[in-house]
């Protein structure tokens, strides 16, 4: 059974690096990554999976959170410095949304995998919420600006080249993800006044 998109995040290992401790005041945006897993069918067990993988010494990368259809698994705390993407590890909250790069718009959007968008979208939402994040998209220019806001690992890659990588796609739906962080953002304000 899937658990509600406001549950907290189920504490998976911790991952192997990090680059340690970081204020709430450095945190500028929410880095969102495709994990290049996934899973269509029955009990998702994709976050999970790439939360062990984070979890070997030899993967030299990390990300606070893993989502899938049906979890969401967390890997490091907020205000732990993750290797996420060179240039934004500092300054960024980093989700691997378990889909690939190389999916169309379409891909993206089947009804089996909506769940797993607006999983990520509540998680993204409640960082926004808590570290004033505004719902924003944030290109390379504004990234090398400081602007805040929502970004990807490509255009991080753009603004600071170091490994090529490119997820989440140009299919990756940024309109519908925006729309539904500002739409979940809107009702955790009116819960929490």
């Amino acid at each position: 059974m899937p658990t509600p998109i406001t549950a907290d995040c189920t504490q998976g290992p911790w991952a192997a690096h990090d680059s340690g401790p970081r204020k709430a005041s450095q945190i500028k945006w929410a880095v969102v990554h495709s994990a290049e897993v996934f899973d269509d069918t029955g009990a998702d067990t994709t976050a999970e999976a790439v939360a062990n993988y984070f979890a070997r010494p030899s993967t030299q990368a990390s990300t606070q959170l893993a989502v899938d259809r049906d979890s969401c698994v967390r890997m490091l705390p907020d205000l732990v410095i993750p290797w996420g993407a060179s240039g934004a590890n500092t300054n960024g909250l980093h989700v691997e949304i378990c889909g690939r790069a190389g999916w169309t718009r379409a891909q993206w959007l089947t009804l089996a995998r909506r769940p797993m968008l607006d999983r990520a979208a509540y998680k993204t939402a409640m960082w926004c919420y808590r570290y004033e994040i505004p719902v924003r998209w944030v290109r390379p220019t504004g990234l090398e600006l400081g602007r805040k806001g929502l970004t990807t690992h490509s255009d991080v890659e753009k603004a600071w080249p170091s490994s090529g990588h490119w997820d989440p796609g140009s299919g990756f739906p940024r309109d519908l993800f925006l729309q539904l962080v500002g739409k979940h953002l809107a009702a955790i304000k009116a819960t929490r006044r």
